[in-house]
């Protein structure tokens, strides 16, 4: 190896750096001849028997790698046998086991020379970047690649024990692109979660993405209309929950999604606040009777609150109303009217706020809304803050 050795104040320390490239040198080129044999005993199948699954889980219990490194081993021996000018400038100590790794990713015979000239001049990472960048490359050229990203799609579900729910999805590039600008569109009209608005987010990034797949959803199941010439169903949510848990007469009955994990109180009263509302006698858990779907927001009210809110009511909050919830002021089920006067615009976040006894919404004399903390100190924004001290 040809070090490039640091400028140091005396030779013992140019000596330890020299010391250190020649130790490396020589672990590179025994290495290498450890990869060649791997590679010779693999094809030989000397490692089969005695249970053994693989050369690498022969490697790993008789040699002490990791399975990882012994699989990695494994590939490079097998992959040098075609790349003869890469395995001599390995078994010479002049490239590291991580440069011929990434170079085993790309190199052919054909162009092994090449990639022989940038090694020198990379740092590992460096190379790591260059032949992911090939890479890339050449996975877009190959004519099968988007059958197999079509048949590798897909999105799956499943309830953790706390019920809360988990997603996975494996989209083809432009299905992804266009969830990802799906949710930054909706995300940047959507507040931050921060400590200051009593949000407890441990990943507040995450959690605004989460939030603005949750606005999306909302729009999707409220617009209804056609996708592909079919109809969209708007599915009902059904959720069990006693009449006491809702009035607060007993907040300890029942309240649970169907099939699916309970719910607090604050929850079911939110949703109850703009969702479609099935009332449903039942005796022993059975239905005995079933009233008629009412759907607490009407299109044209909601249309007329859009434009008379403009955005959610609380102080300072910048999410534009066809994002918000349609809120009652008085609940529903407190006999709360279904009426302009009653209703007002609130985000995800705020509303929830406002179900959990955070934030209280009041109406002053003059019939203006006004937002309280729990313990009724006055929410206003900064502006209006910095207004009233200057006229006072």
């Amino acid at each position: 190896m040809n070090p490039q050795l640091p400028t140091a104040r005396d030779a013992a320390t140019l000596a330890i750096a020299q010391e250190m490239c020649d130790l490396a040198a020589h672990l590179h080129a025994g290495t290498a001849r450890l990869a060649r044999l791997a590679a010779e005993f693999d094809s030989a199948e000397g490692w089969a028997g005695a249970g053994m699954r693989s050369c690498a889980q022969w490697l790993s219990i008789n040699t002490g790698h990791g399975l990882a490194s012994a699989e990695t081993l494994v590939r490079i021996g097998h992959a040098l046998e075609t790349l003869p000018l890469i395995a001599e400038a390995f078994a010479s100590g002049e490239l590291s086991p991580d440069k011929v790794r990434e170079h085993c990713r790309v190199a052919t015979p054909a162009d092994e020379e090449v990639w022989l000239e940038i090694a020198p001049a990379a740092s590992g990472a460096q190379l790591t970047r260059i032949v992911r960048a090939c890479r890339r490359c050449m996975e877009r050229s190959d004519p099968d690649r988007a059958v197999g990203q079509r048949a590798r799609r897909g999105l799956w579900t499943y309830c953790d024990d706390d019920g809360t729910l988990r997603l996975r999805a494996v989209l083809a590039p432009e299905d992804g692109a266009k969830v990802h600008a799906a949710l930054e569109s909706v995300r940047r009209t959507l507040p931050v979660p921060s400590v200051e608005t009593g949000d407890p987010a441990d990943d507040r990034a995450a959690a605004h993405r989460a939030d603005a797949l949750g606005v999306l959803c909302d729009l999707a199941l409220a617009g209804g209309g056609e996708i592909g010439g079919r109809p969209v169903v708007v599915p009902q949510l059904v959720v069990h929950v006693d009449a006491g848990v809702l009035t607060g007469a007993d907040p300890g009955g029942r309240c649970h999604l169907d099939g699916g994990p309970w719910l607090s109180p604050e929850v079911a009263r939110r949703i109850g606040c703009d969702t479609e509302v099935i009332a449903m006698t039942e005796r022993d858990g059975l239905p005995i009777d079933v009233g008629r779907a009412r759907r607490t927001v009407s299109t044209p009210l909601r249309r007329a609150l859009h434009v008379r809110d403009g955005f959610c009511r609380y102080p300072g909050c910048a999410v534009p109303a066809s994002f918000t919830h349609a809120h009652h002021i008085e609940h529903w089920i407190d006999d709360g009217p279904t009426d302009l006067d009653n209703l007002a615009c609130l985000c995800g976040g705020h509303h929830r706020r406002v179900h959990h006894g955070q934030v209280r919404i009041v109406r002053a004399v003059d019939g203006e809304l006004c937002f309280e903390t729990a313990d009724g100190q006055p929410i206003v924004v900064r502006a209006e803050a910095l207004d009233d001290e200057e006229t006072s």
